[in-house]
């Protein structure tokens, strides 16, 4: 989210549209798009000529050979300010997009505000490449633009008054006017929220079965209006792998699949791919070796058959029903954990780390070299930082608090309270032996332990656990007959037949 837009709440609704309507709204998407890849590219080029510069190449040698903190920060306080005479700034962006949205097959269709908008857009692309870990600045593929918002909500831009939507031009007289649609009676929800002030307001386009839907999403400033959902008021442990998320509180230990109503579908989509590339073979023989490897180094025309443009829409469909039940998944769970306890801990977890390969090369015992994937697939289909992030915003809502303990210090899955001591397990040992003789499947017990973390967050509290052991046994032993009495099959991670 961006920096001007922290602190804020989003109502969506959807927008009824005619087919000349629709034709309208295309034709500002592809302005737009058009508008923002013009920009950067003339950005880039102006980035081009400072880096070749004498006076920027020896500033960045300097940063480059210094050692000392302090004299780097004035280096980079003086290559900031390179930037900023540069004309590399959100204002001066604004100001470069504006003179292009001038041209007059632009004006009837975009507005300053939105035009600005836009220019905001690009500057935070070049922010983050040029201020933080940002790599590259990347262009929009044709028809990728998913949004368009406006600067302010008045003026040559987006207004709402009550149901009607206006989308103005850059003339006062080139404007489309759509219908909201909106619940009657509106809910509680609904009529609260419409009280606030409004920030800004956006056009999202969705590609649902064959055709783009509109929809309204207004941003107002402030908390988003309460629910009135049940908050509970104990601890929460909850241990999250790439597929799995197991949570213990004092009333209630589970173990579930994350975002199990996917499963059918990715199925689906990975058949239809299959047969979408026995498609692309078929119809381009000549763009492959006789290995069946793609050419490279040279430009390739590819040839779409109906019967392949069918396909890929179906598996585009697939997606969107995928990213619709990952996100309605993660909400109900993260309600649900929030109506057992509003103090919930969980271990810091790097996921982005474990979406690359494995960069160092093993060699197995039968001299073959070690698969390097690791859990990109597991991670795109479950998307267990999404949750994380639900959580987080439903936590600060309610006025409760998420702990991200030390996972180096605490070592969940490698303590034993019973024994006090650190036992190092391989990935595979799904099960904790424990010196009492207990055996508890693993996450259920990482879990436990995260939910009575100390205070310092760097290790388990050894009385909180002995104290809450006994209850947690007992919902421990339910959970595993529940799971065990399902019919339906388990994933291996959780060690369950």
């Amino acid at each position: 989210m961006a920096k001007n837009e922290q602190n804020c709440c989003v109502l969506t609704l959807p927008l009824l549209t005619e087919p000349w309507q629709e034709h309208i709204i295309e034709t500002r998407f592809d302005i737009v798009e058009k508008l923002k890849n013009t920009l950067i590219g003339f950005e880039l080029r102006k980035l081009k000529q400072l880096e070749r510069t004498r006076a920027w190449k020896r500033l960045m040698k300097s940063i480059r050979e210094c050692s000392d903190e302090k004299q780097k920060k004035s280096l980079f306080k003086e290559r900031n300010t390179m930037l900023k005479d540069a004309g590399f700034t959100e204002f001066g962006f604004s100001g470069d997009v504006t003179k292009l949205a001038v041209h007059k097959h632009f004006v009837p269709h975009i507005g300053a505000n939105i035009a600005q908008r836009s220019g905001q857009d690009v500057w935070r692309s070049f922010e983050k490449y040029l201020f933080s870990n940002g790599k590259a600045v990347h262009f929009h593929k044709r028809g990728s633009l998913d949004s368009i918002a406006c600067k302010k909500p008045r003026g040559d831009g987006m207004t709402i008054d009550s149901d009607v939507f206006t989308w103005k031009g850059g003339r006062c007289d080139d404007c489309v006017i759509l219908k909201i649609r909106i619940r009657r009676p509106k809910n509680a929800y609904e009529r609260e929220m419409i009280q606030k002030e409004i920030r800004n307001m956006r056009v999202v386009r969705k590609w649902i079965k064959t055709r783009y839907k509109y929809y309204l999403q207004i941003t107002y400033q402030g908390a988003p209006v309460s629910k009135h959902r049940p908050v509970g008021k104990n601890r929460v442990g909850i241990d999250i792998g790439t597929q799995t998320i197991a949570w213990s509180s004092p009333t209630e230990v589970r173990l579930a699949e994350l975002a199990a109503g996917i499963r059918r579908n990715h199925a689906e989509k990975t058949a239809l791919q299959r047969k979408m590339d026995r498609s692309r073979r078929t119809a381009n023989p000549q763009n492959y070796n006789p290995d069946g490897t793609i050419k490279r180094g040279i430009k390739l025309r590819w040839v779409k058959t109906k019967h392949y443009l069918r396909m890929e829409g179906r598996v585009r469909e697939l997606e969107r029903k995928n990213a619709d039940i990952r996100k309605n998944e993660h909400i109900c769970l993260a309600n649900h954990i929030l109506s057992l306890g509003k103090e919930v801990y969980i271990e810091d977890m790097n996921f982005k780390g474990l979406q690359g390969r494995a960069k160092e090369t093993k060699v197995d015992k039968n001299g073959r070299f070690a698969r390097k994937k690791r859990f990109g697939k597991s991670l795109a289909n479950r998307a267990p930082s999404m949750f994380v992030t639900i959580l987080e915003n439903k936590l600060k809502s309610a006025g409760g608090n998420l702990y991200k303990v030390n996972t180096r210090t605490f070592k969940a899955s490698q303590y034993d309270h019973t024994a006090d001591e650190y036992r190092k397990k391989t990935l595979g040992q799904r099960w904790n032996h424990l010196k009492n003789g207990d055996k508890i499947q693993r996450d259920l017990y990482s879990a436990f332990l995260l939910m009575n973390a100390a205070p310092t967050l760097e290790e388990p509290d050894k009385k909180l656990c002995k104290k809450t052991y006994p209850q947690f046994a007992l919902l421990h032993d339910a959970e595993m007959e529940r799971l065990n009495a399902e019919e339906k099959p388990h994933l291996s991670s959780m060690g369950i037949r």
